[in-house]
């Protein structure tokens, strides 16, 4: 009997055999082709000396938001109270994205009385949007509004913008009759007022509820839970600032930027900025305290001699100061010395500081120049350039959440309201007119305007639009300048209609 373990000689021919078989090659390639994936990793996702303090999470986007949510906000408010360069950020965005305004011209496509009803819907509209019947808290027109709900979205991540049912009432129009309004406003509120700490046990049904917001089964939001009162307020108590309602989805309009798919809930936008900030506040403070460090030249006189004069030591002691001024002379008595420690010099200051803030505007989505207001290291053409690539933000600002987030509901809500005062809205839509932008170069790009309108690139209400007016007011103001003029006799450069310049062309 064979001992056991030993192999005889067909076993060794077995094996000799078996490593040319197809199914062992087959292990050998997918072995080679492992060892090629590690060799050929992602370096981001490689473990090592480099990476060893890089702690990151699989989490949901609104798993991330509800950790850190109400600490981001909080901290970016602080620093927009009291540091200049967010609050800076927060005026371009506003200002630019906002401005005096998000003009609406209401049109109707088709049907009976077209005209008539166009002028009627845009009359009210006009009283309603240009008066603080808009407002519930009866303050701000409808610009007013849109300028807060900009800025809350960006210092505090998000704002709510809630439908209130309010009673019949007439206000003055623009041309100083009185007109009815649609018995309806709106009502701005923080991001805080939704109840992040509701849970999906507390939803009715098979809803689910997250960081405050109703979910059915489909995943479409069905309603919204929020506090009575601010939760931060210091007017009220406990047991009322725990008190939530909830309301329904189609009476609630949020608005806060997506980061990604989900997300639920929005995240302020200094966000990547806000320990930058911080540190740049810090470093601020400690250079300012060493130039006035540096400032206090003081002369210090010995008395070579070291004559007594009597004084008992303690005497001594307190004609010496305890404070430095500048331009001070202290006379010291015999036998006193004074060694001061020199302040380390801080070399680059402005260098430093300058790319910090670049660092800043990037992570805002704005212009270096457009948050400081240095033009020395620009020239036209750069500083054309960083324009243009602000002003890709600005529109998608606008549109994404402006336009669709705001203006759309808010007219809808209007529409709404006016079937309650018996004013028919079949067919009626808005046309949004942004806020103008100034031209860089005026001389270059009125011409290519004019020759985009000629050319049927674009039409004139298009680039009335785009300087920030309503076309149909403008054409009216334009008519009746026109018939001004004609009755005054008077010839002028500006009307095109009596221009010699361009008769051959015409």
């Amino acid at each position: 009997m064979m001992a056991k373990g030993k192999k005889t000689k067909a076993d060794w021919m077995d094996n000799l055999i078996g490593l040319f078989s197809p199914k062992t090659k087959m292990k050998r390639l997918q072995y080679k082709f492992a060892a090629d994936v590690i060799r050929r990793k992602y370096e981001g996702a490689s473990i090592g000396r480099r990476t060893s303090g890089w702690r990151t999470a699989s989490t949901s986007a609104n798993s991330e938001i509800s950790m850190a949510m109400t600490k981001l906000r909080d901290r970016a408010r602080d620093l927009v109270r009291n540091n200049p360069w967010a609050s800076r950020g927060l005026q371009v965005i506003e200002s630019n994205v906002v401005g005096k305004g998000i003009q609406t011209q209401i049109r109707i496509k088709s049907g009976r009385n077209t005209a008539r009803r166009e002028e009627d819907l845009n009359r009210k509209w006009k009283a309603w949007a240009g008066t603080v019947a808009c407002d519930y808290d009866g303050m701000h027109t409808l610009a007013g509004l849109q300028r807060l709900a900009m800025r809350s979205t960006v210092e505090g991540g998000e704002c709510i913008v809630r439908l209130r049912k309010t009673s019949r009432k007439t206000v003055l129009g623009p041309d100083g009759e009185m007109i009815e309004v649609p018995p309806i406003a709106l009502q701005l509120l923080e991001g805080d007022f939704l109840d992040q700490n509701k849970l999906s046990s507390e939803a009715s049904g098979s809803n689910r509820i997250i960081q405050g917001v109703e979910i059915n089964p489909n995943g479409q939001r069905e309603a919204y839970h929020l506090f009575t009162d601010h939760p931060g307020s210091l007017s009220i108590n406990l047991v009322t600032s725990s008190k939530t309602v909830r309301i329904p989805a189609d009476e609630i309009s949020h608005i806060y930027r997506s980061d990604r798919p989900g997300q639920i809930r929005g995240i302020s936008w200094l966000a990547p900025i806000i320990i930058r900030l911080r540190d740049l506040d810090e470093f601020e403070d400690a250079e300012l305290v060493r130039q006035k460090i540096s400032s206090m030249f003081t002369a210090f006189i010995h008395d070579l001699e070291g004559i007594d004069d009597g004084l008992t030591e303690q005497e001594i002691e307190n004609q010496l100061g305890e404070k430095m001024e500048p331009g001070l002379i202290e006379i010291l008595p015999p036998g006193k010395d004074v060694k001061l420690a020199v302040p380390p010099s801080k070399e680059g200051y402005a260098s430093y500081v300058n790319a910090f803030l670049h660092s800043v505007a990037s992570g805002l989505g704005i212009t270096y120049e457009s948050l400081t207001g240095d033009l020395s290291q620009t020239n036209f053409s750069s500083a054309r350039l960083g324009k243009l690539e602000m002003n890709r933000n600005i529109d998608a600002w606008q549109h994404i959440l402006m336009l669709n987030r705001f203006m759309s509901p808010t007219f809808n809500w209007f529409l709404q309201g006016c079937e309650l005062i018996g004013q028919k809205t079949n067919g009626a839509r808005a046309l949004f007119t942004p806020p103008r932008r100034e031209l860089i170069d005026p001389t270059k790009e009125i011409p290519a305007l004019k020759d985009a309108v000629r050319s049927g690139f674009m039409t004139l209400s298009d680039i009335v639009r785009q300087g920030g007016h309503d076309p149909e007011s403008h054409f009216d103001e334009m008519s009746q300048d026109n018939k001004m003029i004609d009755k005054l006799g008077l010839v002028l450069d500006s009307d095109p209609r009596k221009d010699q310049s361009n008769a051959a062309g015409q």
